[in-house]
């Protein structure tokens, strides 16, 4: 099923993108938008030429951040890749996971590649579930012998058939539709960093050198308005974030979070978006990430031995 909407979430969400180029393509004086992503950079290296990309928050950041999300925004939409004729991604089968890594890692390549399979593959996900969601606007509020003559241009038609029989008008779709509705109508602050995500913005002011900054500029520099929270609950949020700092500066980002919002067991933090879970940002999976290190000492040692 889609996944809920959260106001915080880092990246703009493929439905998002397709309402705005929309309403770009409609107005009385268009502007030259995107076209289809085709994502030239990555289909033209030479054979064996890898990209090196970075991770952190377990998701890729820096120079070739944009080339390896629209990377994955393909493969996502690859019907022999990511079938739409199943409920839910865990329905794809269990050879799909290891093809998509396959297309990304002949594409990328990072020193900790392989430790990060699952939250690329967790990412894929997402996208998948945010684009197949947004699929839905082709047929919403018209009868069935409508919406089924209404087939999109990068969907099959027998693809768009079951998803419109089988799948939009399920009770689950219209009940997880409905309460996304509702949960976007209660939304105050938006995050106005476009389609660049939070890590970037972390990532930039410092935190690419092990400092990252406080959540009291993380949640300016992410709802600012040409250096201006234009939203009063916005205003609000950033006065209560400032003042817990300053009378308790050793709490740990997450710790403000959590204080100033509640607890965070999301797959994402709010204010610091998504790719690292609040059971990272704690410390509970240190032993769990140091594993990898351990067992490359281990071996390392029975070499000299």
């Amino acid at each position: 099923m889609p996944p809920s909407f959260d106001p915080m979430e880092d990246d703009v969400s493929l439905a998002q993108e397709d309402e705005m180029m929309q309403d770009l393509c409609e107005s009385e004086n268009p502007k030259k938008v995107r076209g289809k992503n085709r994502n030239k950079d990555v289909a033209g290296p030479k054979s064996g030429e890898k990209f090196r990309v970075n991770f952190y928050h377990n998701q890729v950041v820096g120079k070739h951040q944009a080339s390896f999300s629209r990377r994955l925004g393909i493969l996502v939409r690859d019907r022999n890749m990511c079938p739409l004729q199943v409920h839910s991604w865990k329905d794809i089968g269990e050879d799909k996971p290891e093809h998509m890594w396959r297309a990304i890692t002949d594409k990328f390549d990072s020193d900790d590649m392989n430790h990060q399979r699952d939250h690329v593959l967790n990412h894929m996900r997402k996208l998948w579930n945010n684009w197949r969601g947004s699929l839905q606007k082709y047929v919403k509020f018209k009868p069935l012998h409508e919406a089924l003559k209404d087939v999109p241009d990068e969907v099959d038609k027998s693809d768009c058939e079951w998803l419109v029989k089988k799948y939009f008008l399920s009770e689950i779709f219209k009940e997880t539709s409905i309460r996304n509705s509702i949960n976007r109508s209660k939304l105050r602050m938006p995050h106005r960093t476009g389609s660049k995500p939070i890590r970037e913005i972390i990532y930039e002011q410092a935190g690419n050198d092990g400092n990252p900054p406080n959540m009291v500029t993380i949640f300016f520099e992410t709802h600012k308005k040409n250096d201006t929270l234009v939203e009063p609950e916005a205003g609000e949020k950033y006065a209560e974030i400032q003042e817990l700092v300053q009378s308790e500066p050793s709490l740990t980002n997450i710790e403000v979070v959590e204080r100033c919002f509640g607890p965070q067991n999301k797959s994402h933090v709010i204010g610091l978006g998504g790719g690292i879970t609040t059971k990272e940002l704690k410390g509970g999976s240190s032993s769990k990430a140091a594993i990898p290190a351990k067992l490359n000492a281990v071996g390392k040692e029975k070499e000299s031995l």
